[in-house]
This record gives C-alpha cells, structure tokens and sequence, in this order.
C-alpha cells in the first residue's frame, strides 16, 4: 500500500553529480534520521546509513551527492520521511533521484594516490598531527605517557594484544576490541580501525611496486586475502555511523577526505604541504580526521 501511494504521486526528477558505488545496489525502505545544512543521512532496512550530501568532499560509497536538494528549501527531508530505494533511483514523496548515466564514485586507493609515500613523509604526518590533532578522542595514542582518557588507556591494552598477537588473523580479531570505543557520532574506536585498513590498503599498493620505500620488508599486519569475519561481526556493537563507515573500510571503501589527504601527502614536496593537508584531514568531525589518521600511522608504522 505504501509503496502505492508513492508512485501515484508525481514528482520532479533531480539529478546527482555523483553516485556511490554501492547505493544503485541498494532495494527496500529506508527513514531519515537526521538532516542537515549541506546533509541528510537515511537509515536503510538493512541497517546502514545512506547519506544525501551537498559536498563531493563528503561522498562515501554509500553517499549521492546532490546539491540541488539543498538549494532548494521546497525540497528538504525531515526526520521520519520515508525513502524507497529502487536500485536505480530512490523515491520520496516529493522528488526522485535519478542514478542511470551519473557519474560513481568507488571510494578506493589507487597505486597513484600512494605512489610517492616515504617514511619521510610518514614521519611529517605524525609530527603535523602531534601539533594540529584535535584532542579528546585517540590523539593521547601519539604521546606514549599518561592521558588521564579512559578510552586511549583502553585503547593501549588493546593495540598491545594486537603487537602480541601471535599470528596476523589473532592480531585482527584483537582488533575488534576498538569496535564502538570512544566518543563521537563515529566512536573514536571505528575511525581508528578504518585509519589501519586505510593504511594497510595503502601498504598492499605499495608492496606490488619495485619502490617500496614505506612497505618494503613489512608484512601487512590485516592479510587481505583472509575474509575478515570476526571484525565484521564485531560492527554489531557500535551505532549507525560507526557499523556504515566500517563496513564500507572492509570492503576497501574509503571517505573521500582520507583519500584525498594520503593522496595529498604522497604528493607533497614538502612539510608544509603535508601539514596543510592534516589540517584540512582533521577538521572533520569532532575527532574523527584525527582518529583516522592515528589508525593510518599505526598501520604504516607497525605499531605505535
């Protein structure tokens, strides 16, 4: 009956400038939780967040980036407006969104966005993110002494079980142990982990080069060949966003900012480009571009 309704209505199309991948995959219902300036996020039947952005920096493969909807007041989605998703559209009571023709957006490193990484620039980016990370979530993780954050002490008892961890599918199911942990809308904890698949996606890249100047004579902690299971089970603990953002990170999926900013450091010629680069990283959310990135230097580094 409800799906009835909607197509008795008539409605004016809107086209996006960008598709995730992942959303034309995506049939049933959906609600608006939330709703934004320059956002609105949409919790599917199957449990994760697609979200309508006004920003191609914000895309994630589970975004549709569509400014018109938020150029339009007419236009807005409240939370409770229900969305169908039809694979090649997605239908609400007062507009469609049209995905056939548009362009996509995978959300995945290539060999060019980390082609120029060296340990020096690694050690930039720790230097830059010590002095513009934000604090309050797993910065206290770079300091190596007494935080007074209950969520990076435990956060330090768990990466030593992932460093003690006697096989790289143990190391992984200890790191399940960060699933949810922290404060944030993402949990510190789920921007961390997607930080080290980030990273260890970016070693992998690396370690089909013949320049391995970061990834040579390191083993990737995550083997990618090994279906990672029990962190995926582990995703059932936190909330929306954080189970969407890891879910996506497992896959390969990756924010568009994460990408931009390791591509932005592999390009750098210099310190202060990378510096400008952990800012920009870092001024997303709360903590969330700094948790991130500790998570990509656990990963690049082996450990902090």
């Amino acid at each position: 009956m409800e799906q009835a309704l909607l197509d008795k209505r008539a409605r004016a199309p809107l086209l996006p400038t960008l598709v995730g991948a992942g959303v034309p995959s995506l049939t049933g219902w959906g609600e608006v939780v939330s709703a934004f300036s320059s956002a609105v996020n949409i919790r599917h039947s199957g449990g994760l967040l697609v979200s309508l952005v006004g920003d191609p920096r914000a895309m994630t493969y589970l975004s549709v980036c569509v400014p018109a909807l938020f150029r339009n007041p007419k236009k807005r989605l409240v939370p409770g407006d229900r969305i169908r998703f039809d694979g090649h559209r997605m239908v609400t009571e007062d507009f469609v969104l049209d995905f056939p023709g548009r362009p996509t957006w995978q959300g995945t490193l290539s060999l060019k966005d980390v082609r120029g990484l060296e340990v020096s620039k690694v050690s930039l980016l720790k230097e830059a993110l010590l002095l513009k990370g934000r604090a309050g979530g797993f910065l206290g993780l770079l300091r190596g002494n007494g935080t007074n954050n209950p969520f990076v002490d435990k956060a330090i008892q768990v990466l030593r079980g992932v460093q003690k961890a006697p096989s790289q599918a143990a190391r992984l199911e200890a790191l399940s142990g960060l699933v949810g942990l922290g404060p944030g809308s993402t949990p510190s904890g789920d921007d961390f982990i997607t930080g080290v698949l980030l990273g260890e996606e970016a070693l992998k890249l690396l370690l089909t080069t013949e320049a391995k100047a970061v990834a040579d004579s390191r083993e990737p902690m995550i083997p990618w060949s090994m279906e990672k299971e029990g962190l995926r089970v582990a995703t059932d603990r936190t909330n929306d966003s954080g189970k969407t953002l890891l879910w996506q990170a497992l896959q390969g999926h990756f924010p568009q900012y994460l990408i931009e900013t390791v591509r932005s450091i592999s390009d750098a010629e210099g310190k202060q480009e990378i510096t400008e680069a952990v800012e920009r990283a870092v001024s997303r959310g709360a903590t969330s571009g700094t948790d991130a990135l500790t998570g990509f230097l656990f990963s690049m580094e082996g450990g902090l």
